[in-house]
């Protein structure tokens, strides 16, 4: 089977766009958590859709955003690679039990509000990017 570079572009965007829509209904249903986890989601396909595009070759099977963004090879600027570390919290701690409690405790309206606009921010700046 043949590697279409574009048409795989064009899911992990298209995927990544879907989860960004998930990631503010979840927040509108008062599903703080895993509207961050989508979040983190829509900003890893993102990143794979990039990798695709600059590599030509499929993404690595990994969650890492940092990982991602150091393999695609584009300089990000220090306060998006700073974010994209962060938000690695969002992935690990609302997947596994033994950190589900007190990160659950910390996802706030509020917090929940401002780390949205952050993945909003990080998401349209890597979208430029392609």
């Amino acid at each position: 089977m043949r590697f279409e570079i574009e048409k795989t572009v064009k899911y992990w965007v298209e995927s990544s766009t879907y989860d960004l829509t998930v990631t503010k209904s979840l927040y509108k249903q008062k599903k703080y958590p895993y509207a961050l986890f989508f979040g983190h989601l829509a900003l890893e396909k993102l990143l794979k859709a990039l990798y695709v595009k600059r590599n030509e070759k499929h993404a690595p099977f990994t969650h890492s955003l940092p990982m991602l963004s150091e393999k695609i090879g584009v300089a990000l600027p220090k306060d998006i690679a700073i974010q994209l570390r962060e938000f690695m919290e969002f992935y690990f701690e609302s997947r596994y039990p033994d950190e589900q409690q007190t990160f659950y405790k910390k996802c706030t309206k509020g917090y929940t509000n401002k780390k949205i606009k952050e993945i909003e921010r990080v998401f349209k700046w890597l979208k430029k990017q392609l």
